[in-house]
């Protein structure tokens, strides 16, 4: 998540919902874990916790990272 500032607390729970899509055995569990990331994402940026930009970029690689995801259950 390289060019996001986010806290020591934020950025685990980043990855933890990062690892969680990655990680996803199903579509839906991918797709659900993608829906809890873009939550993530929509509350720090209502709360006013990311500085201009950072809301964009983690939404970006939430959303690369589950479409990789979903392409790769896809050919299993």
């Amino acid at each position: 998540m390289e060019g996001v500032v986010l806290n020591d607390k934020m950025q685990r729970e980043a990855d933890r919902l990062l690892a969680q899509i990655v990680q996803a055995d199903s579509m839906i569990i991918a797709v659900k874990a993608g829906a809890r990331a873009d939550g993530f994402v929509l509350g720090l940026e209502t709360g006013g916790a990311l500085r201009a930009g950072d809301a964009e970029n983690l939404y970006i690689i939430f959303e690369a990272a589950l479409v990789e995801r979903l392409k790769t259950l896809t050919k299993s």
